[in-house]
């Protein structure tokens, strides 16, 4: 018997025992940044459409089109381009999809009208909106047991870098260059990310023991994760019935005993994703309902960025401590109350203390989402459950912008529309808390976390 024959260990059980070192640190650094990049690719129109449109000619509300073929394309990718990313390779089609982002900023520059303009939108939806749950998909499959969730919402995280990323460009770059300035760093920043892409983003071992138990490069891959210096490890995982392998994509989120869990998971990413674009307005309704100038407006919005990425660090190590259905109900529930008091207590200084308390939890509720649905789903179709839970929320989100229309026109007031905006946060917290007390939703604590 040879050493790493005597050292023949599960797969699960390898990564749930493994220390975080080196390799997760590089993944882990990798994927937010990756994030970063998603999240400029993703809202780039909107820091430049005044200088875009005054450079095309056209009304600043003639840029709706464009923004609604990305959406329409963000839509279509979310269902279709994760379950490719479980049937052949995760960082593969994480490679296609940055090279298709680059490719599209690079023919948008090129650009002196609006209909390419939008076609070239469609495609970055297209291949931008599955990044995410991608991402966490392999961050999620790669962490320690005890640092999942962290190191999950730590990932999505990296779409507040890309939010900060947009205001350097806006401050540094617009002005000089105009807005195919902030399109070059469209292209610039995934291109220099597809090598690193190729060369250290690994597959998840838990993906290759999904799709092929005999796979030589679990065995090669298990190396690389363990410290230096460690004895040989043998990884093996239990092969899959031929059944199992046989499963359509459908059967595999809406099997047996999956439904109630798959559509719980889809109502709290819908009352997220409905909050976050029926909040497009809030600047709006800052300046114009309660009468803020634009420096108070511009401190209520550095306010909630700054508190939505500390919420969005720090969620995930209350998960891994106090499990989903704990945090993520009172998570939800909390931003809800942090809403409303917004209207309540506007224009004062408590209204900044409401939006830091709203965005901390909003916003970590949001990274929550991506680990809830990573946990609720085996490897074998992981990035397909998560990317489905994100299409479902786009979906609904398709129709949230009418928001604006409605509580303008209706003089809610600030009381009234910030009451209205709770609703979804509120309803995230029920839905929490139903999946996560269903009788095969997974007990996610520090002491008993298990993913597949």
């Amino acid at each position: 018997m040879t050493a790493q024959d005597a050292n023949r260990v599960n797969v699960d059980t390898f990564l749930d025992n493994l220390r975080f070192n080196r390799f997760h640190l590089t993944v882990l650094v990798l994927c937010t940044f990756l994030a970063a990049i998603d999240g400029y690719e993703l809202y780039i129109v909107g820091w430049v459409l005044p200088d875009l449109a005054d450079d095309f000619g056209v009304a600043r509300t003639d840029i709706t089109s464009a923004m609604i073929a990305q959406q329409v394309g963000m839509l279509l990718g979310a269902f279709v381009i994760p379950p490719l990313a479980d049937k052949f390779s995760r960082p593969r089609v994480l490679l296609a999809c940055y090279a298709g982002m680059a490719l599209s900023a690079f023919a948008i520059i090129q650009t002196t009208s609006l209909v390419p303009f939008t076609a070239m939108r469609f495609l970055a939806g297209l291949c931008g909106t599955a990044m995410i749950p991608i991402l966490v998909t392999i961050v999620s499959e790669t962490a320690p047991t005890r640092l999942r969730a962290t190191m999950s919402t730590i990932t999505v995280s990296g779409t507040m870098i890309g939010a900060l990323m947009g205001a350097l460009m806006q401050g540094f770059i617009l002005e000089p260059f105009g807005w195919r300035g902030g399109f070059w760093v469209a292209v610039i920043l995934p291109t220099l990310m597809l090598p690193l892409i190729w060369f250290f983003l690994p597959e998840s071992l838990r993906s290759l023991a999904a799709r092929n138990p005999d796979d030589p490069a679990i065995d090669t891959l298990a190396q690389r994760m363990v410290p230096m210096g460690a004895p040989p490890v043998s990884v093996y995982a239990e092969p899959r019935d031929v059944t199992s392998k046989q499963r359509g994509i459908v059967s595999d989120i809406f099997g047996k005993g999956k439904t109630l869990k798959t559509l719980l998971m889809w109502a709290v990413a819908i009352s997220s994703f409905v909050f976050i674009t029926a909040g497009v307005w809030k600047t709006t309704i800052f300046k114009d309902v309660i009468g803020l100038d634009w420096q108070a407006v511009a401190a209520i919005n550095a306010t909630n960025t700054i508190a939505g990425f500390i919420g969005m660090l720090t969620i995930g190590a209350f998960i891994d401590r106090f499990g989903f259905r704990t945090v993520m109900t009172g998570t939800f529930a909390i931003a809800a109350v942090g809403a409303s008091m917004i209207g309540v207590l506007a224009p004062g200084i408590g209204m900044y203390v409401a939006v830091a308390i709203m965005a901390i939890f909003q916003h970590g509720g949001q990274a929550g989402i991506a680990a809830m649905a990573a946990a609720l789903y085996p490897p074998s179709h992981r990035a397909t459950g998560v990317g489905w839970a994100y299409g479902a929320g786009r979906i609904a989100s398709i129709f949230a912008p009418l928001f604006g229309n409605v509580v303008l026109d209706g003089n809610y007031g600030p009381v009234g529309i910030f009451a209205l905006l709770a609703v979804p946060l509120a309803s995230g917290a029920l839905f929490s808390f139903l999946l996560m007390s269903l009788p095969n939703a997974p007990k996610i604590t520090r002491a008993n976390l298990r993913h597949g």
